[in-house]
């Protein structure tokens, strides 16, 4: 026979003189150890609730800063006031000639502004360099963000868009100017 199995049947007389003073025991021990995983539990959810509280926090002072604009709203906003930053720090600009980060990318005919819409249609805007469509051009004292083409082709030298339609998202200042 195992010792373990010994030793119980050992105790197990004593239980048998004694069962209300081991029931006592036992309630106790279950007792103590409920206290102390219910102690341990309150401790979690409390740390939990203060990590909800400070989420909770971070989306209000997110929604204030936005001012409850929505994601797309807010990636708007945020293309226009760095349109308005790379016109700030832009370089002198040539008539009907197209820029994009500071680099010339293509020369435009035809050009109609209208400024109560906040639009601008170039009828053609030859393109000789890459155009990344989801940043601003300059285009004379006007920041644009691409809008749509009606059409367009390619040949070796350039790609030429047709109808280019672009919204004024600000005004480029020339850095020279707030030097004088």
């Amino acid at each position: 026979m195992p010792e373990w199995l010994n030793w119980l049947a050992q105790g197990w007389s004593v239980i048998g003189a004694a069962p209300i003073s081991f029931a006592i025991a036992l309630a106790a021990v279950i007792v103590v150890v409920w206290a102390i995983l219910h102690w341990l539990y309150r401790r979690i959810l409390s740390s939990k609730d203060i990590q909800i509280e400070a989420l909770q926090a971070r989306l209000a002072d997110y929604r204030n800063v936005l001012e409850g604009a929505s994601p797309r709203e807010a990636a708007y906003k945020i293309t226009q006031l760095k349109g308005e930053l790379e016109a700030i720090k832009g370089v002198p600009h040539h008539e009907n000639t197209i820029y994009q980060k500071g680099k010339r990318i293509g020369e435009v005919m035809g050009v109609r502004i209208d400024p109560r819409k906040k639009s601008v249609i170039f009828d053609r805007m030859e393109i000789v360099s890459h155009v990344d469509q989801a940043s601003n051009v300059e285009f004379n004292n006007l920041v644009l963000a691409f809008v749509g083409l009606d059409g367009f082709s390619q040949s070796r030298q350039a790609r030429t868009l047709l109808n280019a339609r672009f919204s004024i998202v600000g005004n480029r200042r020339d850095p020279r100017s707030a030097l004088v």
